[in-house]
């Protein structure tokens, strides 16, 4: 199971997308910005982080894996578990 593709869907509806047991994926909004000396303008970002001390499940990912695995949330919950060991 790839979580990457989990974690980067997740990224785009939430703030903060928790690997539990490994860390945090927390995003910051940065609005579009104009250079007017510049004549250029800067689109709105997403800049993200990464805070190893959000280690809590907040069950959000292993909802994701269970429902694109169909499987149950306790599978994904123990598939995750793997794949954070491996990393």
């Amino acid at each position: 199971m790839i979580l990457e593709k989990h974690i980067s869907y997740l990224l785009f509806e939430h703030d903060c997308v928790i690997v539990p047991g490994f860390g945090g994926f927390v995003c910051n909004y940065s609005p579009a910005g104009i250079q007017s000396g510049k004549n250029r303008f800067t689109p709105p970002f997403k800049k993200i982080s990464f805070n190893r001390s959000l280690k809590n499940n907040d069950g959000l990912l292993a909802n994701r894996v269970s429902l694109g695995g169909s499987i149950s949330y306790t599978e994904a919950n123990l598939i995750i578990s793997e794949s954070v060991e491996q990393l």
